[in-house]
């Protein structure tokens, strides 16, 4: 006798079975089938500060309504003041910010030369991949390169930028004592600061660069009239 797989209406019953379990399954509450009871949710778009759902914190300080969801649901932890810590290094134009440490324009010699120079040039005047550096003195005019002599409008930030993104193989790998001493080299070599000046906290806010004036001023309430 043939087997029952190999009669046509087998597999027509086994397709009627399988639609109606799908069917079931996707019935609601009150046997409907087809239909869902689930509500939809409303999206909106988080203002900054206004504790929704699109920030990290509610503006002042405490989890936005998104960090305490997931935190209430299990998802990740609230960030420690260790683990903020190494990611909090940003300077700001004042000079906030700036670690302990100093560099000298010798030791900034060195130090480029060795982390550097590779990408920048010897002099930082003729690189071979990274931007010219090194100029004369601004302020900057059409037709003049745009280095940190001519063009850079803080001596705070080129700490910041160089501290996080420099080396570009290996950014954030020099210490605070070598990104200050690279700072005074170029400082030095874009004629800004003399051969024995010695940067730190306290004498890198006081550096005037010579195209500052060429910017206009903004620090720190006018740059984000969003933020109170």
């Amino acid at each position: 006798m043939a087997s029952l797989r190999n009669v046509p209406w087998y597999w027509v019953s086994v397709a009627v079975l399988a639609a109606l379990v799908l069917t079931a399954a996707c019935s609601d509450d009150d046997g409907s089938p087809g239909t869902s009871t689930s509500t939809p949710t409303t999206s909106r778009t988080a203002t900054p500060g206004d504790g929704g759902s699109g920030g990290d914190s509610s503006g002042d300080g405490t989890p936005s309504a998104a960090v305490r969801m997931a935190l209430d649901q299990g998802i990740g932890s609230e960030a420690a003041e260790g683990d903020i810590q190494p990611i909090d290094i940003d300077v700001h134009p004042d000079g906030e910010g700036l670690p302990d440490g100093s560099g000298t324009v010798s030791r900034g010699a060195e130090v480029y030369a060795a982390r550097c120079a590779a990408c920048h040039g010897q002099d930082g005047r003729n690189p071979t991949v990274g931007p010219q550096l090194v100029s004369e003195p601004g302020p900057w005019q059409p037709g003049m390169p745009k280095t940190i002599g001519s063009y850079w409008p803080y001596a705070t930030t080129l700490y910041d930028y160089i501290h996080r993104a420099m080396p570009f193989n290996e950014p954030g790998s020099l210490s605070a004592d070598e990104v200050y001493a690279v700072v005074a080299w170029l400082l030095n070599q874009n004629q800004i600061v003399p051969d024995d000046a010695e940067m730190n906290r306290d004498t890198l806010p006081d550096v005037e660069m010579p195209n500052r004036d060429n910017f206009e001023a903004c620090w720190p309430d006018a740059c984000r009239p969003d933020v109170e």
